[in-house]
Parts: structure tokens; C-alpha cells; sequence
């Protein structure tokens, strides 16, 4: 492997891993809330959407990087968690607002 794949490849596997501790704690956070019943199910939600975008992007470039394929594309789709997580958070705190 060349030096520059190989700085890909640890970024990519950098941030799978963060990507995978942010996962674990918002999941944790919405689905084990202690909010009334009136704004559980929206918890929950926020929980199910968090997963949904981990196994969309998250998942899929851990499997590739552990595969030794497509490493630019792993890279994007690893960066691509925490950037679509920001996005909808902004989104919900705007319509909430």
C-alpha cells in the first residue's frame, strides 16, 4: 500500500469510529429519554432516524475500508454521518423554534 492510501484508510477507520461513539450516545440519549409521554415518540424518531443515516453511511464505509475498496468514497460516506446529523439538527431546533 502507498502512503497516501494508507492515510485514508486511518482517516476512514478515525471516523467510522466517532462515527460509531456519536451513534451509540444520541441512540442511548433518545431512546432511553425520560421525557414525558407527549414527546417520546419524537425521541424515538430522532432515534430511529440517527440509526437509519449510521447504516446508510456510517456502516457501508467501515465495510468498505475493512474490504481495502473504494477508499475515497468510504471517506466521504464516513464524513457524511456527522454532516447530515448537524444538517438535521439545525433543521428540527429551526422548526421547533
Amino acid at each position: 500500500m502507498d502512503d497516501g492510501r494508507t492515510k485514508l484508510r486511518t482517516a476512514t477507520i478515525i471516523a467510522c469510529i466517532l462515527d460509531a461513539a456519536a451513534w451509540i450516545l444520541v441512540a442511548l440519549a433518545t431512546f432511553m429519554s425520560g421525557s414525558d409521554a407527549a414527546t417520546r415518540g419524537l425521541d424515538e424518531a430522532a432515534g430511529f432516524v440517527v440509526t437509519a443515516l449510521f447504516l446508510v453511511t456510517a456502516a457501508p464505509a467501515f465495510a468498505l475500508i475493512l474490504l481495502g475498496r473504494a477508499p475515497v468514497t468510504a471517506l466521504v460516506l464516513a464524513l457524511a454521518f456527522p454532516a447530515i446529523v448537524a444538517v438535521a439538527f439545525v433543521a428540527t431546533v429551526i422548526a421547533f423554534a
